[in-house]
Parts: structure tokens; sequence; C-alpha cells
């Protein structure tokens, strides 16, 4: 659980880095990273969610 929410952590970081790079320089690259991080961050949260379920899932059985 430590490692996701590293991992996490370090694409929220990454995705803020590249929006502030994109406010400083006004590349639309850096908002298409930026999009695509994001949407990695997306996922992750997504899998959290579907371990929990499958943790509290598991309780039941």
């Amino acid at each position: 659980m430590a490692l996701l929410r590293l991992i996490g952590t370090g694409l929220l970081v990454a995705m803020l880095a590249c929006m502030a790079m994109h406010q400083i320089t006004g590349d639309a690259v850096w908002r298409q990273r930026a999009k695509q991080v994001f949407r990695w961050v997306v996922v992750l949260a997504l899998c959290v969610i579907g371990l929990f379920v499958l943790r509290r899932g598991a309780m039941f059985i």
C-alpha cells in the first residue's frame, strides 16, 4: 500500500510540474503531458479503489 501511495504522490507532483511548465512557457506540449499523467493518476485511483473492494469482499467469503 505504501508503494501505491508513493507512486500516486509522484504522479501528482509530476502533473503539477507539467502544469507549472505549461503556465511558464505557454507550450501546449506540457499541457498534453499533464493530461497523460492525469490519466495514469485516474487509473491508479481506480486500481486502489478496486483493491479496497476486493479486500472488503474477501472478508465475506
